[in-house]
């Protein structure tokens, strides 16, 4: 009876090791990118990829003093409108609202992730933030915070119901070293304006602003502030909100 155990784990261990060689070897023969639709040219030629672009209807992985292309990489029914860098990461983003991180060489597809509400023609702010560790995305709906290797979700924020963010335009947010500056306007009776300041670690503060106002990245690393009615403008410290100076009237 001992025997017939040992030669059936011996056995069990030989299917076992057996199925990990397979699983090796598939994955060594993975193409790279792995997706949709992944197809490599000039492969066979000295040299790989050192940067992505957009092309038609697909993110391309091209040779950048020759302009070769060496791989692309598509999504079925879906086109790239835009690419932004992150730290070693490009970040695509997709007409239907999915985010890709991706590296040129060796090539790979890092991750997915999709941003709720956007369309191809949804406004969406991505900035890296910090070193290139973690990016934040805005819509008028919603301000998210990623970590660029894994894509992981680190926070989200929410406006109140009855508001929304600035997205585009003069009163758009602000992007200054480690922040952002987001303006939130509410309907009538939702609620007031205010001005959102986010980190990497998402929502850090919010203040109350009088409407309208527009901002602009400053000096020193600070952030101006436009009272538009009356053309005061003041700066404000972007880790806390909190006037810098002394509001300075520039009424004309």
């Amino acid at each position: 009876m001992r025997s017939r155990v040992s030669l059936r784990a011996v056995i069990t261990a030989l299917l076992l090791i057996g199925l990990a060689l397979v699983g090796a070897a598939a994955r060594a023969e993975r193409p790279a990118p792995f997706g949709d639709d992944v197809v490599g040219a000039a492969r066979t030629q000295r040299g790989g990829a050192d940067a992505l672009r957009v092309g038609a209807g697909e993110v391309q992985g091209y040779e950048a003093h020759s302009g070769r292309l060496v791989w692309s990489y598509r999504r079925g029914g879906h086109r790239p409108l835009r690419l932004v860098p992150v730290g070693a990461t490009t970040v695509v983003l997709w007409d239907d609202g999915m985010l890709t991180g991706m590296e040129p060489e060796p090539a790979a597809v890092r991750w997915h992730r999709y941003v709720p509400g956007v369309g191809a023609g949804t406004p969406l702010l991505l900035v890296s933030l910090g070193a290139g560790e973690t990016f934040l995305v805005l819509t008028r709906d919603v301000v998210m915070t990623y970590n660029t290797g894994d894509g992981t979700l680190r926070t989200s924020a929410l406006p109140s119901a009855g508001c929304f963010y600035r997205d585009t335009g003069p009163a758009g947010p602000v992007h200054v070293g480690a922040w952002v500056l987001v303006r939130r306007d509410c309907a009538a009776g939702s609620g007031r304006t205010e001005l959102e300041g986010f980190d990497l670690d998402g929502r850090r503060w919010q203040r109350p602003a009088v409407a309208p106002v527009r901002m602009d990245a400053g000096a020193d690393g600070e952030v101006d502030v436009l009272v538009v009615p009356g053309r005061e403008s003041y700066a404000v410290d972007p880790a806390t909100g909190r006037p810098a100076t002394e509001c300075v009237c520039a009424a004309r």
